[in-house]
């Protein structure tokens, strides 16, 4: 038979070309894991056939967020079939869990183009936000990214050198298993040259890292009577099993007092926020037009986003399998259990069996094998239909689920243990909470009814006070009442003519009135002519 180019399981291709990125130094691309998502969801749920984690792709969230979209919810018309494909919908009961993979685009410290790493985001108990429980977002990512700025400086000195050689430390990063270290040394020449900052040493959890890679700006080593100075960055490769954030760094050869360095514990980086506000306003959208009890509003602010302290990966090229790794695993874990880890703190987190670079590097090698296995029995069988090669043959399907689990089921019982007990130690905690509020509410009520009960009292006071108060006599009725006070924004009224009267009669009044005037100024004239003959007759009598 000839040799098949292609694989496919349930709608996930691969081919030739993606088989060989399995090998040393490679990266998995997003072909290679949906073909092993989906695998996995096949072959892992133990004694049910429901699986407790539901796969959105690995071009979900590109797509989500695609289309210049705002939010989550505007987001959501982008991927709003995808939902579709899974059996009961995304709230189904039996979804304990969905995951994400993220691609993220990195930038270097120019913000220039530094490649492309995969986390997962694994959302816990989507229903939550509508049902009042605990839900969360958590970001699983093998390669933190986390920096500390020092202002001012972390100093050092040479012993014996009275300041004269000294050293800052003015910032420390962290990219994974990588710790890079900004420091500028100088020395006056007093002493001879600087000694060479390569020789450096990092101490953490009993381990020294050596041998750091240096980048400098300024390469003046000095000399004797001539001043030197390196300024420039120290890059230390840690194992990836380290947790710690404290650092201790010997700087040089010899001689310069230990200086000691500290992140802040790991917070969300902004790329996580923004995961995490995306996917909850997906989920919101989702429960609106899908969501199996649409009366209840889900409220995506509910869902707490947190980033796990997990394992760190020691290359740059297994991010990939991590991500497949912690999907896998979580595969294979009861829908309770996961539905409880929403509810677990940081510390607890930290505490969970996460796979380190040695159970990747296991489980590369395992998928390599198990793919050449698949492309030789698809030639055998003369067909590309992975799901119908395990279906007729069950020692290769038993060597598929082999190379995707591990034996860990005392480790997360383990796990299981510690988290039980915090959950009841904050159960323990909720219920005094309860105690004291319900205590604090009811010594409030009693202080209320105390002062509603001063309060009648008064009253009651003040009214037997009126019975008790002689009543006033009633005004005489030969009293004239006081007559009103006009308002002063209320204008003069004018008597108004008697209805009886109308203007013909008063015509009649002015003209009688006018012909008295008349006859009175006749009278006067006739008068003072009389009496003026009169004495003219009386003049002439004299003479």
């Amino acid at each position: 038979m000839p040799p098949v180019s292609e694989l496919t399981f349930r709608r996930a291709t691969i081919s030739l070309t993606d088989a060989a990125r399995l090998g040393e130094g490679e990266d998995l691309n997003d072909a290679l894991l949906d073909f092993f998502m989906k695998m996995g969801q096949m072959l892992i749920p133990r004694g049910s056939a429901q699986v407790p984690v539901a796969y959105l792709g690995a071009l979900f969230y590109n797509q989500l967020t695609s289309a210049f979209v705002g939010s989550g919810e505007e987001g959501w018309k982008n991927v709003q079939n995808w939902s579709k494909r899974k059996a009961g919908g995304l709230f189904s009961p039996h979804y304990a869990a969905f995951a994400v993979p993220i691609n993220e685009d990195l930038k270097d410290d120019k913000g220039q183009p530094a490649g492309n790493h995969w986390w997962l985001a694994l959302v816990l108990n989507p229903p939550g936000g509508a049902t009042a429980e605990s839900t969360a977002v958590m970001c699983l990512d093998s390669m933190q990214r986390r920096e500390k700025i020092f202002d001012p400086p972390v100093k050092s000195n040479l012993e014996g050198s009275l300041n004269r050689y000294a050293l800052e430390v003015t910032k420390m990063e962290q990219a994974g298993y990588l710790i890079i270290i900004t420091f500028d040394a100088k020395g006056d020449g007093k002493f001879g040259p600087l000694q060479r900052p390569e020789k450096s040493r990092l101490v953490v959890d009993g381990f020294e890292c050596t041998n750091p890679t240096i980048g400098l700006r300024i390469n003046m080593p000095g000399d004797e009577g001539v001043p030197g100075r390196f300024e420039g960055t120290l890059t230390f490769a840690l194992d990836g099993r380290v947790r710690s954030s404290t650092f201790d760094l010997d700087y040089g050869e010899e001689g310069y007092t230990r200086v000691r360095l500290q992140f802040d514990p790991f917070t969300l980086t902004k790329m996580q926020k923004n995961v995490s506000r995306y996917l909850g306003g997906y989920l919101a959208k989702e429960w609106e037009v899908n969501g199996p009890t649409k009366n209840k509003r889900f409220e995506k602010q509910s869902a707490r986003a947190l980033v796990a302290d997990v394992h760190q990966q020691e290359n740059l090229n297994d991010c990939g399998v991590f991500v497949l790794e912690n999907v896998l695993r979580s595969l294979s874990m009861k829908p309770d259990f996961l539905k409880t880890m929403a509810e677990a703190s940081p510390e607890v987190l930290k505490t969970f069996p996460w796979p380190f670079q040695a159970d990747i590097t296991a489980r590369k090698a395992k998928l390599k094998a198990i793919v050449a296995r698949l492309f030789a029995a698809g030639a055998e069988k003369g067909t590309s239909d992975v799901e119908k090669l395990l279906k007729e043959d069950a020692e290769l399907r038993a060597e598929a689920l082999r190379s995707l689990t591990d034996e860990i089921e005392e480790d997360l019982d383990k796990w299981s243990g510690q988290l039980q007990k915090e959950l009841a130690a904050r159960h323990v905690d909720k219920d005094n909470e309860k105690a004291q509020l319900k205590r604090k509410e009811e010594e409030a009520q009693a202080r209320r009814d105390e002062e509603r009960r001063k309060k009648e009292e008064e009253e009651r006071k003040v009214q037997e006070e009126k019975k008790k108060q002689p009543k006033r006599r009633p005004a005489s009725p030969s009293s004239s009442p006081s007559r009103p006070k006009r308002k002063k924004s209320e204008p003069v009224k004018k008597k108004s003519k008697p209805p009886s009267e109308d203007s013909s009669s008063s015509d009649r009044r002015k003209k009688k009135k006018k012909s008295n005037s008349k006859s009175q100024r006749k009278r006067g004239r006739s008068s003072s002519r009389s009496s003026s003959c009169s004495s003219s007759r009386s003049r002439s009598r004299r003479r």
